[in-house]
């Protein structure tokens, strides 16, 4: 692990490989541990996995807790670590932050990976995954006993041993302001036309049986995005790089191997 001032914010982050430079944002509750097989599994780029602050080992701030906020975060970080251009991929609410950091600075990015991602208001259905009663069960996550969280975790994630206690002890990590205002902030209605404007090529990679995020909201981001694919895992979840490690990093290296540049 290594770390690095981003707009005066500590940023926790693990880098590998050697390659087109890929930037990975992980979602709520989580952290840069979620990408750990990356490395190993796309092994011709070189990998950024960053903690978002709020979460992991990064800093966690009072405030900031905003799209514009970690897109300039998620910016600031590559100016810090050298990189001109990456492609970058976002998990659930990562994959917002990644989209709106594409929007943002399109000549900085050269391909978009959307994983299971959650963008706040692209749909008129309020979106599962932000509702109250989800937010505040993995609050209490965070200060349950192991062997209880674990279990809960394997009960609705499908998803056991190792890589369950990855997302127990992520979401322990995780600040609780910082999982309040980024449950208000991906509740919050927001203008994604711009996505009509990106250049870029783009995947998105879906848990056939993801019920966190909202199945229509695929056809949503479809329709605004000009050159994208979509892949769906069977028998899968909300989180492909953890249950079916092997399948999703064979679809995402691909799509990366096909678009670098």
């Amino acid at each position: 692990m290594k770390n690095v001032v981003v707009n005066g914010l500590r940023a926790a982050y693990e880098v590998g490989g050697e390659g087109p430079d890929v930037l990975l944002i992980h979602g709520w509750m989580a952290s840069k541990r979620y990408w750990s097989e990356a490395g190993r599994r796309i092994p011709k780029f070189r990998i950024w996995a960053l903690d978002l602050y709020g979460f992991g080992d990064s800093e966690k701030p009072a405030k900031g807790y905003t799209l514009d906020g970690y897109s300039n975060f998620a910016k600031g970080f590559l100016d810090a670590v050298g990189v001109k251009k990456a492609a970058i991929v976002g998990h659930s609410m990562g994959g917002a932050v990644a989209a709106f950091t594409a929007i943002s600075a399109p000549q900085r990015f050269w391909a978009l990976g959307l994983v299971d991602a959650a963008l706040a208001g692209i749909t008129r259905t309020p979106p599962p995954w932000s509702a109250e009663p989800v937010m505040r069960m993995f609050m209490r996550l965070a200060d349950t006993s192991k062997s209880l969280g674990q279990m809960t975790i394997t009960g609705m994630f499908g998803v056991g041993g190792p890589e369950g206690r990855i997302i127990l002890e992520e979401a322990r990590k995780a600040d609780v302001r910082a999982a309040s205002l980024c449950g208000e902030m991906m509740s919050k209605p927001t203008d994604w036309s711009g996505l009509r404007g990106l250049k870029a090529p783009a995947v998105m990679v879906y848990g056939a049986d993801d019920f966190l995020v909202n199945r229509g909201m695929d056809g949503e981001i479809g329709s605004l995005l000009p050159r994208i694919s979509t892949r769906y895992i069977e028998d899968c979840g909300h989180l492909p790089m953890l249950e079916k490690p092997g399948e999703f990093y064979r679809i995402l290296n691909s799509f990366l191997e096909e678009s670098k540049p």
